[in-house]
């Protein structure tokens, strides 16, 4: 059984893969490392994508002229659930940039990734990301 450290350490490079193909405009490669799987799911803001809706929205995008994704992660947890998948919750920003030179930064995003190791590779099985909301969340218990 491999170690832990060993396993959190080949999931950080596997997202620092992943955020340099993005960075770079290498985005069919980044898309790739998500897991081309039925149960795979995307969701961003409350919007599902399955796989192939991914990849069709980024092919998309770069029509329109998006060359690249950058994020920036402030801070990152890891649970190894097992050997072949991870749980990882990080903090970052995303800056996405154009080819006319323009950026848009999102504003602090909670991301949930399921790293799964499969056929010796770690693949993106499963994403959740939300921006935080801006100003304060008022539940109906705090109208009270």
């Amino acid at each position: 059984m491999a170690e832990m450290n060993e396993i959190e350490t080949q999931v950080i490079q596997a997202e620092n893969d992943l955020l340099g193909a993005l960075r770079s405009g290498d985005l069919a490669r980044g898309v790739g490392m998500h897991l081309n799987a039925p149960e795979y799911r995307n969701i961003w803001n409350g919007e599902m994508k399955t796989y192939s809706e991914l990849s069709a929205r980024i092919a998309e995008a770069r029509e329109k002229g998006l060359a690249a994704i950058d994020y920036q992660v402030a801070s990152r947890e890891l649970f190894m659930l097992d050997e072949a998948n991870v749980m990882a919750t990080l903090v970052a920003t995303e800056t996405t940039h154009m080819q006319t030179g323009e950026s848009k930064t999102s504003g602090k995003t909670i991301i949930s990734i399921l790293w799964r190791k499969i056929d010796g590779k770690w693949r993106l099985g499963y994403l959740h990301a939300s921006e935080e909301p801006q100003g304060v969340a008022n539940p109906v218990w705090k109208e009270q």
